[in-house]
C-alpha cells in the first residue's frame, strides 16, 4: 500500500490491501476502497461510494457527488456502486443515486474514457466503454458489451442494449435495442463486428441481422414488425431478447436510417 501523506482521507474511510492513493486525493468518511486499487492525484470520493477490487481512478475524477436534480434532498442517503477491474480516466464525473437508498451502479471492467459522465441512478452494465465526453443524463440504462463513442448525449430514461454500438457524436432520444449500430442519430444496421466478436452462433447471428433488416427498413408498425421477425426469423435467446426489449420500451425506438426509393 503506498498513501501519499498529502492525500486527505476520512476517519471512516475504509481502504482495502495494496491500495495506491496519490497526491491530493479526498476520500470522504463513508467510501468503501476494495483492494488493489489505484487512486489518482486529485481525485474526489464522496458520498455513500464503494469502489471493486482492482479499479482504476485518475486524475481528477469525481465520484459520489450530489445529484445534479433539483427536487434533491440534502438529507437523502443514496450510493455509487463501481465494480472490479474498472479503468475511470481523467475528470470522469459519476452522481449518486437522488432517491432514498437508491443506487448508480458501474458493473465489472467498465473503460469511462476522459470527462465522460454518469448522471444520477446510471445502470452500466459489464464490459462497457463509454469514450471521451460522453454525457448520460438520469437513469440511463447501458447494457453489457455496448460500446458509446466519444461526444454522445444520452437523454434521461433512455436504454442501450447488449453489443449496441453507438458512433460519435450522436443524440440519444430513444432506446436502441441490443446488436444495433447507431450512427447519424439513426439505426444503419445490425452491429456487425460486435456480433462477429461475441462469439454467438452463426444461427443466432444470422437471425438478428433479418430481425434488425425487418424492423428498422420495412417500414412496418412495432407490432406489425415483431410478428413478421417471429415469423421469419429463426428462433434464439438472442432474437427473443432484441423482442422483449423493443416491446417494452416507454420511450420508444431510434428509428432506422431513411430507405431510398427504387426508382424505374
Amino acid at each position: 500500500m503506498s498513501i501519499d501523506p498529502r492525500a486527505v482521507i476520512a476517519p471512516g474511510a475504509k481502504i482495502g490491501n495494496n491500495v495506491d492513493i496519490a497526491p491530493y486525493a479526498i476520500i470522504d468518511e463513508h467510501v468503501t476502497i476494495g483492494d488493489n486499487c489505484q487512486i489518482g492525484p486529485h481525485v474526489y470520493l464522496t458520498g455513500h461510494t464503494t469502489i471493486g477490487n482492482g479499479t482504476e481512478i485518475h486524475a481528477g475524477a469525481v465520484i459520489g457527488d450530489k445529484p445534479q436534480d433539483v427536487s434533491f434532498d440534502e438529507a437523502t442517503v443514496s450510493y455509487v456502486d463501481i465494480g472490479e477491474n474498472c479503468r475511470i480516466r481523467e475528470y470522469v464525473t459519476i452522481h449518486r443515486g437522488t432517491e432514498q437508498d437508491s443506487h448508480t451502479v458501474v458493473g465489472d471492467r467498465v473503460m469511462l474514457m476522459a470527462f465522460s459522465h454518469l448522471g444520477h441512478n446510471c445502470k452500466i452494465g459489464n464490459d462497457v466503454i463509454i469514450a471521451n465526453a460522453t454525457l448520460l443524463a438520469g437513469r440511463v440504462e447501458v447494457a453489457e458489451h455496448a460500446t458509446i463513442s466519444a461526444g454522445v448525449m444520452i437523454h434521461q430514461f433512455v436504454r442501450i442494449g447488449r453489443l449496441a454500438m453507438i458512433g460519435g457524436g450522436n443524440a440519444i432520444t430513444q432506446d436502441v435495442p441490443p446488436f444495433c449500430l447507431l450512427q447519424d442519430d439513426c439505426i444503419q444496421s445490425a452491429n456487425i463486428i460486435g456480433l462477429r466478436r461475441s462469439n454467438m452462433s452463426d444461427v443466432a447471428r444470422n437471425s438478428i441481422h433479418e430481425a434488425v433488416k425487418i424492423y428498422f427498413f420495412q417500414k412496418l408498425a412495432r407490432m406489425g414488425a415483431v410478428e413478421e421477425i417471429q415469423k421469419k426469423c429463426a428462433p434464439c435467446p438472442e432474437l427473443q431478447e432484441f423482442i422483449d426489449f423493443v416491446l417494452t420500451t416507454k420511450r420508444g425506438i431510434t428509428s432506422g436510417r431513411p430507405v431510398k426509393e427504387k426508382t424505374a
